[in-house]
C-alpha cells in the first residue's frame, strides 16, 4: 500500500478541485472562511487574462504521480480534470453535474457505489469521457502493477471490479472491503491515454499534459516551465468561461507583491508573509481577504530513524522544550488575534470531532524535558575540562551521551541536531532560529545547529521519504474538509509521506488502519482521536499552527481570493466591469 497527502508550501491547494481524502464528518462551515470578492456573472467582463504565481516551476502535470503531488500542479489541473465532487458556498459537498448525474452507494455489502455519467462529458480531443477511463485510473492506482508510480492506492487497493452498468453511462464501483472515503474516488480522473502503461503514467505528462476537460486547457509552457499558459476549453460543454487566458508565473515569495503591486499578478497568498500584508492593507488598489485558516497546518518533523532521535524519550522532550506559542505569534499574530496552537493533527478548532489530543505533551514543560532527556542518558556537562568524544572540550550546559551502549551513539556524543529549512523563507527561519533558542536554553541545552538549504532542493534532496536526509524539519500539510482520511493517510506506517517511519509502531499502525475503515462516523471520529493521542505520546512530529487563510487581490478581480472550504469555479472567474 502506498499512501500519500500533498506538502505544501503555499496555501493555494484551495484552488484544486482535486479530492484527496473524505470522510463522513459534517463540513465545515464555510461562513466567515471565504473571502473571494463574490459577484454575479453579469457584473463581469467577458475575456481577459488571469496571472497567478507559483513557488515552482511544475516538473509532472500527472498529479497521481509523486512529482505531481503538488499544491501548485493541483491548482492548474483542477481547471482540466474530472471532478465528480465539489464544495459548494456553505462548504458543503455536491456531485459536480459537468461530469455526472449521480454519484451514490447503493449497497453496504458489498459496498457498492453508482456513477451515471453526463453523456455530454468529453476530453480535449473530443472522445467521450467513459468506462474506459475509470477502468484505467483504477488499475493504474491500485498498487498491483508496481510499477506505475502513484501517489496513493488509498481507496483503488479496495475495489473489487470497476464495470459497466445498466447503459453506456452508468459504472458500478463494487468494493472488496469498505471504504468510508469513496466519495474521493476518481476526483481528478485520468484518461486511458494516460494510464494504458506505466511508463506513459510516469513520463508522458513531464513537460505538458496532452489532454483535459474542464474549461480550460493547457497551451504551452516555456522551456524552463517557469510560465505555463492555460485557454478557454472549446470543446467545453458547461458555462462559458469568462477569461480567456489563465497564466501561472514561478515568483519567488519575496518578489511577489511587487508583482501584485504592478498587476502583473493579480493574486497572491499571504499566509506566511506578514511584511507583505502591511503593505497589501495599505494599498488601495489591492483588496485583502481576511479570512481564518481552515486546513493547511505547519509543523516540525523528527526523523526516527536518526540515532538520538530514536529514542521515545527524546521526541517527548523535543515537545515540551517548545513554546509553540511564542512560535504560533511570531508567525502569524499580525493575521490571528490570539493565535492558537495545533494540539490535533487530524481536526481543527471549532471543527467537528476536535478534542484536544495533546496531553502533557503538548505544554512547555522544561522540568520535564529535563527529566525525560537524562532518562534517555543525555547529560548536561558540568565542567570544560572533560573531553566529549571528538576530543574537544565540553560546552558547560550542553548535553553529552552518558547512557547505556545503544546502535549509532558512543560515549560522550554531543548531543547535537540539524534543523533543516529552506532559504528565502521567513517564515520557516523563524521556525528554525525560535526553536534553536529553545533548545539550547539551560536546563534543555541541546546543541541545536542549522541548516539553510535551496528552497528548489528542499523536498528532493532532503525531505525526500526515501533520503530523509534531515534530522529536524519544517513545512506544511494541506488539510481537507474530510480530515480523516486524509490524516491516517499521512501517518500510517507504510505511507510515501510518512516521514517519521520508526515512531509509528505496529499497535498504532493497526490503529490507524482501523481508523481507515470504520464506516461509523461517531467511531470514526473516536478512533482518529485515539490515533492523535498515540502520536502524541509517542513523539511522532511536534504540530504548531494553523496557517491563516489570508490572501490579496486586485480590486476588479471577482470570484476569486481566500476559498475556505469550498471550491473554485473557474467559469465564474472574472474582471469587474
Amino acid at each position: 500500500m502506498k499512501k500519500t497527502l500533498t506538502a505544501v508550501f503555499a496555501a493555494i491547494s484551495a484552488l484544486s478541485l482535486a479530492i484527496t481524502a473524505l470522510v463522513s464528518v459534517p463540513a465545515a462551515n464555510a461562513a466567515g472562511a471565504t473571502s473571494i470578492n463574490a459577484q454575479p456573472v453579469s457584473k463581469l467582463k467577458q475575456g481577459g487574462t488571469l496571472t497567478l504565481p507559483i513557488l515552482y516551476p511544475p516538473i509532472q502535470y500527472n498529479i497521481s504521480h509523486p512529482d505531481g503531488n503538488d499544491a501548485d500542479v493541483s491548482g492548474m489541473m483542477g481547471m482540466t480534470l474530472p471532478s465528480l465532487i465539489f464544495f459548494d458556498s456553505n462548504g458543503k459537498l455536491q456531485i459536480d453535474k459537468n461530469y455526472v448525474s449521480a454519484f451514490e452507494q447503493t449497497k453496504a455489502s458489498p459496498q457498492t457505489l453508482r456513477i451515471v455519467l453526463n453523456p455530454k462529458a468529453i476530453w480535449s480531443n473530443g472522445k467521450k469521457i467513459t468506462l474506459a477511463d475509470f477502468v484505467g485510473h483504477w488499475k493504474a492506482m491500485n498498487g498491483k502493477d508496481e510499477a506505475y508510480q502513484v501517489v496513493s492506492t488509498q481507496g483503488y487497493e479496495d475495489i473489487k471490479s470497476v464495470k459497466a452498468g445498466a447503459n453506456a453511462n452508468e459504472i458500478i464501483v463494487t468494493m472488496s472491503k469498505a471504504y468510508p472515503d469513496w466519495q474521493s474516488l476518481f476526483s481528478g480522473l485520468l484518461p486511458t491515454s494516460l494510464t494504458k502503461d506505466a511508463a506513459t503514467f510516469n513520463d508522458a505528462w513531464r513537460t505538458e499534459p496532452a489532454l483535459g476537460s474542464g474549461p480550460f486547457i493547457f497551451e504551452s509552457a516555456n522551456a524552463d516551465q517557469t510560465t505555463v499558459v492555460w485557454v478557454r476549453n472549446p470543446k467545453w460543454w458547461g458555462a462559458k468561461p469568462l477569461l480567456d487566458k489563465v497564466i501561472y508565473r514561478a515568483i519567488p515569495p519575496s518578489a511577489q507583491y511587487a508583482a501584485l503591486a504592478n498587476n502583473e499578478i493579480q493574486y497572491m497568498d499571504l499566509a506566511t508573509d506578514a511584511n507583505s500584508l502591511k503593505l497589501a492593507r495599505a494599498n488601495s488598489k489591492l483588496q485583502v481577504h481576511d479570512v481564518p485558516g481552515v486546513g493547511t497546518w505547519e509543523h516540525i518533523d523528527i526523523n526516527s530513524k536518526n540515532p538520538i532521535l530514536a529514542d521515545v524519550n527524546v521526541r517527548r522532550a523535543l515537545m515540551v522544550a517548545l513554546n509553540r506559542q511564542v512560535i504560533a505569534e511570531a508567525n502569524t499574530g499580525l493575521f490571528v488575534k490570539n493565535p492558537v496552537v495545533k494540539n490535533n493533527r487530524t481536526f481543527y478548532e471549532g471543527q467537528a470531532c476536535h478534542v484536544d489530543a495533546s496531553g502533557k505533551y503538548g505544554k512547555k514543560n522544561v522540568a520535564l524535558a529535563d527529566e525525560l532527556l537524562d532518562k534517555a542518558g543525555w547529560k548536561a556537562a558540568t565542567t570544560a575540562t572533560e573531553k566529549d568524544s571528538n576530543g574537544n572540550n565540553k560546552v558547560v550546559g550542553l548535553r553529552y551521551y552518558a547512557g547505556p551502549a545503544k546502535a549509532g551513539l558512543v560515549a560522550n556524543q554531543p548531543m547535537t541536531i540539524k534543523f533543516t529549512y529552506p532559504t528565502n523563507y521567513p517564515n520557516r527561519a523563524n521556525i528554525a532560529t525560535l526553536t534553536q533558542a529553545m533548545l539550547r536554553a539551560a536546563p534543555i541545552g541541546i546543541d541545536l545547529q542549522l541548516r539553510e538549504v535551496p528552497r528548489a532542493d528542499y523536498f528532493s534532496k532532503y525531505v525526500d521519504v526515501e533520503l530523509l536526509d534531515f534530522e529536524l524539519v519544517t513545512f506544511a500539510w494541506s488539510g481537507s474538509s474530510f480530515p480523516i482520511g486524509g490524516s491516517m493517510n499521512i501517518v500510517a506506517k507504510d505511507s510515501n509521506q510518512n516521514y517519521a517511519k520508526d515512531s509509528v509502531t505496529p499497535e498504532m499502525d493497526a490503529l490507524i488502519k482501523k481508523a481507515s475503515s470504520e464506516l461509523d462516523p461517531v467511531k470514526r471520529c473516536d478512533l482518529a482521536n485515539q490515533v492523535e493521542k498515540a502520536l502524541w505520546n509517542n513523539g511522532y512530529n511536534i504540530p504548531l499552527y494553523m496557517w491563516p487563510g489570508t490572501s490579496a487581490t486586485t480590486k476588479k478581480l471577482a470570484n476569486f481570493g481566500s476559498f475556505g472550504p469550498t471550491s473554485l469555479d473557474w467559469t465564474k472567474v472574472g474582471f469587474m466591469k
